[in-house]
Order: C-alpha cells, then structure tokens, then sequence
C-alpha cells in the first residue's frame, strides 16, 4: 500500500485515501465518502465480502460508497484455492448485495486488458490471466440505499 500510496501522490488523484482497516469495522469518518472504491484481488473475509457472503465485510464495504458511488472488484476463486466457497451465482450475488442497499450493475469474466490494468503483481503471481478464472463485479450503491 505504501508504494501505491507514492504513485498515487505522483500522479493522481489528488483525493486518494490509503486507511489500513477491517471492512467490517469502517471508522465512522469513512461512512458514505467514497464515489468509487476499487478491490483487486481479495482474499479472506474481503474476499467474502466482496461475494456478499459475510454480512459484516460486505456491509462495512457498502457503508463507504455514498449514494451513487461505484465499486468494481476483481475477484478470482477456483475450487483449488480449498476456500470453501460456493460457486460464483450472479442471482445469489445479486440478491445478497441488495440487502445492503447496493445493486449490482455487472457481473462478468474479466479481459485480459482489465487484469493486466490492475497492475496487480498478485495477479501475476496467481497468473490470472491465463490460469485462472477473473471475475469483475461492478456495484451501485443505490441513492438512499443503506
């Protein structure tokens, strides 16, 4: 985080903010703040919260959008990984989300395009782009969702 932190200060924006916390417990200061929040990569309970499959992550997660804002995560599970997951189900996904006031606008195979953007060297490392599946969830928070 810190180098990206420096490229952030060098070339923008200018409104970056870098917190290390848990998303499920988001400082207060930190509710509705965000116009758009980026995840590459997750693992563990963001990983889960990401999916909508653990309540606190992912509501902590949707409490920084304001309304409007968007989230795109990229997200990558294969049944090798021994997560213990369910299977990737856009309805369930879909339906877990809206619970928490957000809508989820797109959910898709990632392009290799997208993947290398991320300039992800744990995508590179997972080999992502030829090994393994990527997904891209884009979500709304909806305005008045909470």
């Amino acid at each position: 985080m810190a180098e990206a932190s420096r490229r952030a200060s060098r070339r923008g924006p200018e409104n970056a903010l870098f917190v290390v916390a848990a998303a499920e417990q988001v400082p207060h200061e930190l509710r509705e703040v965000a116009d758009e929040l980026t995840i590459l990569f997750p693992w563990g309970s963001l990983l889960r919260g990401a999916l909508a499959l653990d309540d606190a992550s992912a509501a902590g997660t949707a409490s920084l959008l304001a309304p409007g804002g968007i989230a795109t995560a990229i997200v990558s599970i294969e049944d090798r990984d021994g997560l213990d997951l369910p299977r990737l189900d856009a309805a369930g996904i879909r339906e877990r989300w809206h619970a928490h006031g957000i809508e989820v606008c797109d959910l898709r195979h990632a392009t290799a395009e997208e993947i290398r953007a991320t300039g992800s060297t744990w995508a590179r490392r997972l080999r992502a782009d030829s090994q393994r599946t990527v997904w891209r969830i884009h979500l709304e928070r909806r305005p008045g969702g909470s």
